[in-house]
């Protein structure tokens, strides 16, 4: 496996911990794809690289992401940053380059469409 297959696998993880705080081992694994082992060692690592992923009837984000704060030490712009720093950790340069000039190009188009999601649910 590639260290950008892991982390992506990885970051799957942490977005599934933000979207379903106190999912038990055996459902993280399950929407993760991989046994409850590789769920161990990935959780470790992630708490490593500076994850808050405790267990607590269930693995969630110590901190949770006040949107309303961007400077913040837990704000949306903190989470961003956290993530180009793990990719720039684990990435070879070039591809981790490469992943932080697509994130800078996209990821303003993937917040207004998650927004537009949001608004559509609350209708």
């Amino acid at each position: 496996m590639t260290r950008a297959a892991r982390l992506a696998r990885q970051m799957r993880i942490v977005a599934a911990v933000t979207r379903q705080p106190g999912v038990h081992p055996a459902e993280l694994a399950q929407i993760a794809s991989i046994s409850e082992r590789t769920l161990r060692r990935d959780l470790s690592s992630l708490r490593r690289d500076g994850y808050p992923i405790r267990f607590s009837d269930g693995y969630q984000i110590q901190e949770l992401l006040p949107l309303g704060a961007a400077q913040a030490a837990n704000g949306l712009g903190s989470a961003y940053d956290r993530q180009l720093r793990l990719v720039r950790s684990r990435l070879p340069e070039r591809l981790a380059e490469q992943i932080e000039r697509e994130l800078e190009a996209e990821a303003p188009a993937a917040l207004a469409s998650l927004v537009a999601h949001l608004l559509e649910r609350h209708r």
